[in-house]
């Protein structure tokens, strides 16, 4: 590159020799080649791109090899700081994302924790993989985006994946529990995706647990380790019906903006939900 721009500028300043008049001093031809070259560079900031490459991806496959396991590597874009952090598998990883027109992509500056794990086939690949992207290709199916990155041949390198069920995050009551219509308002829950929560009210109950996505599963949602206050209640059949429900959802399903359907693994419905206004959101304290 350096080579290049010796040639490009010698050559501009050959021509431009002989354009000028014989008596123009040759320091004056060098500040108008170096002004003609620096115009033609332009930069791009990271604040400046795709904000679709925002928030974390799981890292799908790496040079064609799937990759599988419980703990999925992932990346997360943070560009109003032009940082990305994430884990290889194993180690914490965190650098700075360079991005730029066209859809240039570029890692620096990244490093590593040096925690030993016996099980992480993918660590080094994924280290040595991030340091050949150059440009990006993001597509969407459905509830689901993939990123691809390229080196700098325009080769496919590297495939990732965000399931996008953001719509979830806010607050809802449920309507229906197993097909059956609900006329306690007061069963309502906070879904928090970012920080993988659940936070509401069972019906007379407090509730707390946490949220989980299959990464090889599409419009996958699990809620897990839920904890209740031990409140007795004139309704405790339709509390355990509701908790019940949400141990056995599988998937859930945006019909409009302000209802989902959450469903089991036979794929039978058994919550439905309406978005309320977060404002009249009650969970019983």
């Amino acid at each position: 590159m350096a080579l290049s721009a010796a040639f490009l500028c010698c050559a501009a300043s050959a021509s431009a020799k002989k354009r000028q008049p014989k008596s123009q001093p040759e320091t004056s031809l060098v500040e108008t080649v170096e002004a003609v070259v620096e115009k033609e560079i332009e930069y791009y900031p990271s604040t400046f791109a795709d904000i679709r490459l925002d928030g974390e991806w799981n890292i799908d496959n790496v040079n064609g090899q799937k990759v599988t396991g419980e703990e999925r590597p992932f990346i997360t874009f943070d560009l109003a700081q032009g940082r990305v952090y994430g884990n290889n598998g194993c180690n914490i990883i965190n650098g700075s994302a360079v991005t730029g027109k066209g859809n240039l992509l570029s890692f620096t500056g990244m490093m590593s924790t040096q925690k030993y794990c016996a099980n992480a086939p993918f660590e080094h690949l994924i280290n040595t993989t991030l340091d050949q992207v150059r440009s990006y290709k993001i597509s969407r199916y459905g509830h689901e985006s993939y990123l691809d990155l390229f080196n700098d041949r325009g080769h496919l390198v590297m495939v990732l994946r965000k399931h996008n069920m953001d719509f979830l995050n806010g607050a809802w009551r449920v309507t229906a529990i197993n097909g059956e219509p609900n006329s306690n308002e007061g069963i309502q829950f906070v879904f928090d995706l970012p920080e993988k929560k659940i936070h509401g009210n069972a019906g007379c109950n407090i509730v707390n647990g946490e949220i989980s996505i299959d990464p090889d599963v599409a419009n996958s949602v699990q809620f897990s380790n839920m904890a209740t206050t031990r409140m007795m209640c004139p309704d405790i059949a339709t509390e355990t019906a509701v908790l019940v429900a949400l141990e056995e959802t599988e998937k859930a399903f945006a019909k409009s903006d302000d209802t989902v359907t959450f469903v089991n693994h036979a794929g039978k419905p058994v919550l439905q939900l309406i978005r309320i206004d977060p404002r009249s959101f009650t969970d019983g304290e």
